[in-house]
């Protein structure tokens, strides 16, 4: 029964929290721990004696404090000027009454940076510094209002205003690396399907005049026809080789093309990349291996890791070549999938040998020899395409 109850309360607290704050957010926890200065508005009441109409006023201000103050995160740009705007209104009328009041103008401030960008941002943050330095002047409150609310609302609301600048810029670089993407993609099919179109376009054009030709052979009985089915046959064989072939062409990988999208995928799920990489002379099957190898290696720590950096490192050791990818994820307990047997096996056809180390992260090392090529294990493009 308590286990239930505990499911029911932490469902509700749950549903709550995806009520006021906007899914995903990344605010996180933040807004709450910000409800810490709330305690200044009853500061008062701590010191004085307790007036009780006085005292029923001001908590019936603070649900109309919260609304505005969580709509505040769910609203983006000139919509939350009306957050901004009742919150500041709160200050200016209980600020005469109760200096600790003042704390809502720094709420106010807060939410500068979500309302616009530099520099308008400013001019509305020197707008509720104005509203401070107002009510101290025509109330002649103390001057703890003008250096807190005052210097303390210009402080937090610069600080707003520089970290969404710096959020809004972060979600522009990932549209924009998404969309490089895209059109990459896009680039690529094409460009298969010209290749197709040309290697193909003759081909197949030859196989439907010869293809007619033999059929009016055939019609008159003329002897040519099988020399001209026999052609349309050796055409044929010819052009799905060279599909074949061009199709295990397309999937070739290349190191460098690797690393730009490993760095591409760490970026995306903020983990710090960072790539020691010497201008070294690899053969184009050596290339592959290592490629295909980073390729793995980079998906296991993006999807599995949890880790804020990942180095890749690739050396020359003598006669091999050493790929190093380490992280400073969980670690722990590595279930050998598809992919890392895949790995094994294709390193293992090349010659070389890998080791995986789960100590402090993950760190896979990958030797193979440098001058790799077809006869040490790897299949030749015909071989991969028959």
């Amino acid at each position: 029964m308590d286990g239930n109850l505990g499911h029911a309360a932490g469902g509700a607290i749950l549903a709550l929290h995806r009520r006021l704050l906007p899914a995903p957010s990344r605010v996180g926890l933040t807004p709450y721990l910000w409800l810490f200065w709330l305690i200044s508005f009853f500061l008062k009441w701590f010191f004085v004696p307790l007036e009780p109409v006085e005292f029923t006023l001001a908590l019936l201000t603070v649900p109309v404090f919260l609304a505005l103050y969580f709509n505040g995160y769910r609203c983006s740009g000139q919509r939350v000027l009306l957050n901004i705007a009742g919150i500041l209104l709160i200050a200016l009328v209980w600020t005469p009454l109760n200096v600790g009041a003042m704390s809502f103008f720094v709420y106010a401030a807060a939410f500068v940076g979500r309302a616009a960008r530099p520099p308008r941002a400013y001019l509305w943050l020197a707008g509720v510094v104005l509203l401070v330095l107002v009510e101290w002047l025509v109330f002649d409150l103390v001057n703890l209002v003008l250096w807190f609310g005052g210097a303390l609302s210009l402080l937090v609301g610069s600080a707003s205003i520089h970290f969404d600048e710096l959020d809004r810029q972060d979600v522009a670089l990932k549209l924009s690396q998404a969309e490089v993407r895209r059109l990459a993609v896009v680039a690529e099919r094409e460009r298969i399907a010209r290749d197709l179109h040309d290697l193909l376009g003759h081909t197949l054009s030859l196989i439907t005049i010869k293809a007619e030709l033999a059929a009016k052979l055939v019609a008159r009985s003329d002897q040519r026809a099988e020399q001209e089915i026999r052609e349309v046959e050796n055409i044929s064989r010819d052009a799905l080789r060279e599909v074949r072939e061009a199709v295990v062409g397309f999937r070739r990988a290349d190191l460098d093309s690797e690393l730009a999208n490993a760095k591409l995928a760490c970026a995306a799920c903020g983990i710090e990349f960072t790539v020691d990489r010497p201008n070294l002379d690899l053969s184009s099957d050596c290339g592959e291996v290592l490629a295909m190898c980073l390729r793995e290696a980079i998906t296991n720590v993006v999807r599995h890791s949890a880790a804020r950096r990942c180095r890749v490192n690739l050396v020359r050791e003598g006669r091999r070549m050493r790929l190093t990818v380490d992280d400073d994820g969980r670690g722990g307990t590595i279930r050998a999938g598809a992919g890392l047997a895949g790995m094994r096996e294709r390193v293992d056809r090349a010659g070389g040998e890998m080791t995986v180390r789960n100590s402090h992260g993950v760190t896979l090392t990958v030797r193979i020899p440098a001058d790799l090529h077809p006869a040490s294990g790897l299949p030749t493009t015909r071989e991969a395409a028959s």
